[in-house]
């Protein structure tokens, strides 16, 4: 389990901080950030509407 989370971390910091990444570092950058958005935007049905 730290194993997973230095390399979560380590890609953060490459992937956002640094700008030194590479393809599988971005991808799972992606799969980590649009998974919760895509289940908040399933649960509440569509883009909030101003």
């Amino acid at each position: 389990m730290k194993k997973a989370i230095n390399t979560i971390l380590t890609d953060i910091n490459n992937v956002f901080v640094k700008g030194d990444s590479n393809k599988v570092e971005q991808a799972r950058m992606f799969l980590l950030l649009a998974v919760p958005v895509m289940s908040l935007l399933y649960i509440f049905g569509q883009f909030p509407i101003y």
